[in-house]
């Protein structure tokens, strides 16, 4: 895999749900969502990526991910399926004035196939099956929900290490 960070990537963009998440809720009668389980170590390393670059994330989900990024103050976009999420992905390039080489996307649902096509640097967790991974530039060995962002802060940590001569890696 060719170098990405340099000081090339201003953005990352994801998906919660198969990312940070397993995939799996619990839900209501009505087909309501209870609760989702997120991977703590996930939001450590966000923290740490916005050294580096801005997170935002996108999903096409209920309002439990809505009030989980409130909480967290990570910014939180809507689209509803493929062509919103798509629709919407070019307004957050205008919103940041980023060109799509300045950013990364990880889906991790067929609804981000589109956004996936449309960013140069796109990746998806292990688990996804051979359809998304056919599309995205890059796969993490993590699986959805056993820290992906992990997994993307040590690509960042060694690829700064390589490409600026520093010794973040130690870090």
């Amino acid at each position: 895999m060719e170098k990405i960070f340099k000081n090339d990537i201003k953005l990352i963009v994801s998906e919660i749900d198969g990312v940070i998440t397993d995939g799996l809720f619990a839900e209501d009668e009505l087909g309501n969502a209870i609760y989702k389980r997120y991977n703590v170590r996930d939001f450590a390393a966000i923290n740490e990526i916005k050294k580096y670059c801005k997170v935002v994330f996108l999903c096409d989900d209920n309002k439990i991910n809505y009030h989980m990024c409130q909480r967290r103050n990570i910014p939180f976009y809507w689209g509803k399926g493929e062509k919103g999420k798509a629709k919407e992905l070019g307004e957050i390039l205008r919103r940041y004035s980023i060109t799509p080489d300045e950013v990364i996307y990880i889906g991790s649902k067929i609804t981000d196939r589109t956004c996936m096509q449309m960013i140069p640097h796109s990746f998806c967790p292990d688990d996804v099956g051979d359809y998304l991974r056919s599309i995205a530039w890059g796969n993490f060995l993590t699986m959805s929900g056993e820290g992906v962002f992990v997994e993307m802060l040590d690509i960042l940590l060694k690829n700064k290490c390589y490409d600026e001569n520093i010794d973040l890696c130690k870090l």
